[in-house]
């Protein structure tokens, strides 16, 4: 008996310990301006989009360039937006075949 009862203590005593784990970890804090350019060009480079001009103000991207279709300047826009930070993507891209 003493088996069992110590053995449900210990797993509730494990599971509120790795349940707690996260309590006390800092918030990321936003990247800076040339950070957030960088990472957005680091994520259209993997997708095979260049030349496009990146304007960062406090989250604010506006992208402005030339692309080939309608999907390459989608996923120009979700570039940026998956980086930490943005907070609206302005969109200024022109599409031309």
């Amino acid at each position: 008996m003493n088996k069992v009862i110590g053995s449900v203590a210990l797993a509730i005593l494990m599971t509120g310990a790795i349940g707690c784990s996260n309590w006390n970890r800092m918030t990321p804090k936003p990247l800076d301006n040339s950070t957030i350019e960088s990472e957005i060009r680091k994520n259209m480079a993997a997708d095979g989009i260049s030349g496009m001009h990146i304007d960062v103000n406090n989250g604010v991207v506006t992208l402005t360039g030339d692309v080939t279709s309608t999907s390459q300047r989608d996923q120009a826009i979700q570039d940026a937006r998956k980086v930490n930070g943005v907070t609206t993507v302005v969109n200024r891209i022109a599409v031309k075949p």
